[in-house]
Parts: structure tokens; C-alpha cells; sequence
């Protein structure tokens, strides 16, 4: 039984979850500063404590339906190949240990995001949760455009 740590989040009222240790910090929504001809996920970069971080709307990334940002809107600040990248969710839920014997590949799960971004799918006592592959999620040429930022 080997139980690792994931930080659940909501898309849509969806669940997902990246494994925690690639999460440095999860921050409030603040302002972004948009950037001319970016990709269409990007939604600008923010200034944390000195530092420049782009940031990724989760959902246009996923290709999901977009929704306002709320009092519940969070940034996750992920370390992805050695960079800092913020990633908008709705709402982060919480952090949750989850057996890897309870993780299902991904083929026997069809969902409206891309299949390589998916790890498997977790059963919970609290229901299905998509375990995301958070690396794969921004591809090395798209991780190295992120460095003009």
C-alpha cells in the first residue's frame, strides 16, 4: 500500500488532483498582467514577492467552458521542469492521501480533456477524482515560451 499525497481542486464542480509535490504554493486570485500574442491558456503574469510567474487558466487550457473568477479562485504555483508556473483553478479543496491500488488508468475513463494529461482516475469516499499529470499539461515547447516571462 503506498499512499501519496495529491492537492485536490475543482474545475467545472469536477475533481482533479496533482501530487503535491510538485505544488511550491497556492495563493489567492490577484491581478494579472496580460500579455500581447500570448497562447490562448495564458493568462498573463503575476509578481510574486519579486519573482515574474506566468499564469494558466486550467480550464481554456483543458479546453472547459470558462466561468468568472470568485472569491474561491485560486492560483497554484507549480514547479514544472525547473519553472515556476501559476495554474487558475476554481477552487482548491484540499489535500487528500490516496492508495496508488485505489488510481485506475486513464483507459478505462473517457473524460472532455486531453488523455495524456491524465495519470488514472482515484476512488474516494468522496467520490471520482482525476489525477493530472501536471508536467504534461504544459509541453516542453510551450514550457520553454513560458521563459520570455
Amino acid at each position: 500500500m503506498a499512499l501519496k499525497q495529491f492537492v485536490v481542486f475543482s474545475l467545472l464542480n469536477e475533481k482533479y488532483a496533482i501530487d503535491i509535490m510538485k505544488v511550491d504554493e497556492i495563493i489567492r486570485m490577484m491581478e494579472i498582467t496580460t500579455i500581447p500574442k500570448a497562447e490562448y491558456f495564458i493568462e498573463g503574469i503575476i509578481n510574486l514577492r519579486g519573482k515574474v510567474i506566468p499564469v494558466i487558466d486550467l480550464k481554456k487550457k483543458f479546453g472547459l467552458e470558462p466561468k468568472e473568477y470568485d472569491k474561491y479562485t485560486r492560483i497554484m504555483v507549480v514547479n514544472i521542469r525547473d519553472k515556476k508556473i501559476g495554474f487558475i483553478v476554481d477552487e482548491v479543496d484540499e489535500v487528500m492521501r490516496i492508495d496508488e491500488d485505489d488510481i485506475d488508468s486513464t483507459s478505462t475513463f473517457t473524460s472532455n480533456i486531453n488523455d495524456n494529461f491524465i495519470i488514472g482516475v482515484a476512488k474516494t469516499e468522496k467520490g471520482l477524482i482525476v489525477i493530472i499529470d501536471i508536467e504534461k499539461v504544459v509541453s516542453d515547447e510551450e514550457t520553454a515560451g513560458l521563459d520570455i516571462y
